[in-house]
């Protein structure tokens, strides 16, 4: 049988079910080579119903599901349910794409170049990106205060220059402080005004962190400020972008 395989936009739009010849490549059936060779990567693969085995893929920072059949002559891309309409695909999105995709960037974030706020010694560290012009950051800043004054969370801020033509130098200036923190302080509490004034020299020292802060976040998907990162009880990895709702900003500042 040829081998063949429906283009990339109707493979991952809908259940389309297509064929190919069975032989091994690599650890991977054949059939999975006609997707990867598409610009799919294979994250990790799982023993599913009826003998079948899933695959978790990554299209361009997003989740696909495939499902070979038991003898790799066809596979299908989609949800699977059950008899009851139950997600039987869901379970292992989250623990092999989300979950893992959130911890590895943690350890990016960590890597980043942030500004310290509140107690380093708190137990809860919460990663956010924020542009100096973003109102919702300066929101969430100021709704996260009674925490941060009672030294049971740290927010380490993520300066970046996304939103307006002033903001790589606003950010900049910030991270090329001799008191980071100071000038991000400044920032916040002078918001309303116009926050931050960019000084040139200063705004040199910061640019270069500034602009890996943005490559950072382009990697990681973040199209919103504030992009939060945070650890809930359970010690997983969420993100969550824009501003939280109360009822979601306790569960962050308690986990």
């Amino acid at each position: 049988m040829e081998k063949s395989i429906s283009g990339l936009s109707a493979l991952i739009s809908a259940a389309f079910l297509y064929s190919a010849t069975a032989h091994a490549s690599g650890d991977h059936p054949d059939i999975i080579k006609q997707v990867t060779d598409r610009g799919l990567k294979v994250v990790s693969s799982f023993k599913a119903i009826d003998g079948m085995t899933g695959y978790v893929f990554d299209s361009k920072g997003a989740p696909v599901t495939i499902y070979v059949t038991r003898d790799g002559e066809h596979a299908f891309v989609g949800t699977l349910i059950d008899k009851n309409g139950a997600n039987l695909s869901a379970d292992k999105v989250q623990e092999l794409f989300i979950d893992a995709k959130n911890q590895q960037a943690w350890n990016r974030l960590e890597d980043s170049h942030w500004i310290q706020d509140g107690d380093p010694n708190a137990e809860t560290v919460v990663y956010a990106f924020v542009d100096p012009n973003c109102p919702y950051c300066h929101r969430f800043r100021a709704a996260t205060l009674p925490w941060l004054n009672a030294g049971k969370v740290q927010i380490r801020h993520i300066l970046v220059g996304v939103l307006a033509h002033d903001s790589v130098a606003k950010a900049s200036t910030i991270l090329g402080s001799k008191k980071p923190h100071g000038a991000l302080i400044k920032n916040f509490e002078t918001f309303r005004s116009g926050g931050i004034v960019p000084v040139h020299d200063v705004s040199e020292r910061g640019k270069a962190a500034v602009e890996a802060n943005n490559r950072l976040m382009s990697e990681l998907g973040i199209s919103a400020t504030p992009g939060i990162y945070y650890k809930d009880g359970n010690g997983n990895v969420n993100m969550r972008l824009g501003l939280p709702p109360e009822s979601e900003l306790k569960k962050i500042m308690n986990p």
